[in-house]
């Protein structure tokens, strides 16, 4: 083990026993996580709502998605031309970045003066790392999504539920907070908390947007249509109460039409025993022809639609066959952290600042290297592959975590166990002796 790999092993190792004292916000989050994955992968999953479970609807299309993510991974490039030019054809501004950076660069040009933006939960922007850019130049982040607004409320900032990330506050923390802060006191419900936020941030977002920020739950390539799912009713707000709508995703969000775009905003709400209430398609900026047939851009809704598509490692990874070429057929919906068994035991310490699970580890090691997969806690995943079993499309993330975990072995990063485990099966044929 090299002296670095020393320094991270002492890391986790930190990390599980602060996991494991009473009282701190790791043991807080990992009890909460722990009863919540429980009870997620043992529930019917709203099959009051519907003739099947979400394992029976997932099963349903799974082969219709893994062949229709695969092809998009075959025809990466034609995919993405054809969605651009369709795009631009219905007067979407749309651009193509080919790193981060250069994504990061078009959205500051594109913020402009504007010093305070609102956005949806977004994973893909924290991906693309344009929450980071924000931060840099002190542009203000206004949260919509209930959730995100508690996390930044209490000023959380360890990882978190990337679907739900404020769902392990409870009733009583949230109003102590609310009268911390605004000085309200409400009573520990919560119907008092949402009747809060209605009453007073509401009327922000109806008035007050300039810029706002989304990601996409998928983009038709057949027709440019940006599809957006969600329960609140937020996302329907700040696309609509803006003068700019900045969409910012990746490429891997591309699917082959519409109708396969609300099969997987469908499926992402199903799986994770959230009801999308809403779905948004998008075709372009607000316009009227009223006048004498005249199209005019910027009636009621958005004037802008802003679209920033992000390649940074995707198309390298297909056309070089990385060996997690096989992520780029993830549809982004999560559902694998909940039979993770290491998500299980070790809660957000096995995470990365992308969020929780494996998929947020394999996201910093693409971003970050094998250095900061093994800080976030590589060598607990146990390669049970409960994750393959689960997911939609079918991805192994265990088989791409043991490829990552083969690396850090090879550069001295490992854990001193496994060297002593090894030692004993080269010379005692034997590990449990």
């Amino acid at each position: 083990m090299t002296e670095k790999g020393k320094e991270l092993f002492d890391k986790v190792k930190e990390n599980i026993n602060i996991l494991q004292t009473e009282g701190t916000l790791e043991k807080q989050f990992g009890d909460f996580w722990k009863l919540a994955c429980t009870i997620k992968t043992r529930q019917h999953d709203l099959q009051y709502l519907y003739d099947d479970s979400s394992r029976e609807f997932v099963d349903k299309y799974r082969e219709t998605l893994i062949k229709m993510r695969e092809d998009f991974v075959n025809h990466m490039d034609d995919y993405v031309e054809k969605c651009i030019n369709i795009m631009r054809k219905k007067n979407f501004t749309v651009y193509y970045a080919k790193t981060n950076e250069e994504a990061q660069k078009i959205f500051m040009e594109e913020l402009g003066d504007t010093k305070t933006i609102y956005k949806s939960k977004s994973n893909q922007a924290k991906d693309i790392g344009i929450i980071d850019i924000l931060k840099t130049n002190n542009i203000k982040i206004k949260e919509t999504d209930l959730g995100d607004v508690l996390v930044q409320l209490f000023k959380y900032e360890l990882p978190s539920f990337q679907v739900g990330p404020g769902a392990h506050f409870t009733e009583e923390e949230i109003a102590a907070k609310i009268k911390e802060v605004y000085d309200v006191d409400l009573e520990p419900k919560a119907h008092a908390i949402v009747d809060f936020f209605r009453n007073t941030y509401r009327k922000e977002l109806l008035n007050d947007i300039k810029v706002s920020l989304t990601s996409a739950n998928a983009i038709s390539a057949e027709d440019g249509t940006i599809v957006l799912g969600e329960n609140e009713g937020n996302i329907s707000l700040i696309t609509r109460a803006t003068e700019k709508h900045i969409v910012v995703c990746g490429i891997t969000k591309i699917v082959p039409n519409i109708l396969d775009a609300v099969l997987i905003t469908k499926l992402q709400s199903r799986i994770n025993n959230v009801s999308y209430n809403y779905i948004s398609l998008i075709s372009g900026p607000s316009n009227t022809s009223d006048i004498q047939g005249t199209s005019v851009q910027g009636m009621y809704g958005a004037k802008e639609v802003v679209v920033i598509l992000v390649d940074d490692w995707r198309t390298k990874a297909a056309k070089k066959n990385l060996f997690y070429k096989e992520f780029l057929k993830c549809i982004g919906c999560k559902s694998c952290i909940f039979p993770c068994t290491a998500s299980r035991a070790f809660g957000n310490i096995f995470a990365s600042k992308y969020g929780l699970g494996g998929i947020a580890i394999i996201r910093d090691y693409i971003h970050n290297g094998i250095e900061a997969a093994v800080e976030d806690g590589l060598f607990l995943c146990t390669s049970c592959e409960n994750c393959y079993h689960w997911c939609p499309v079918s991805i192994n993330l265990g088989e791409i975590l043991r490829k990552m975990k083969k690396e850090a072995s090879e550069k001295g990063l490992a854990p001193p166990y496994l060297d002593q485990y090894k030692e004993k099966i080269f010379k005692e044929k034997n590990p449990f002796k």
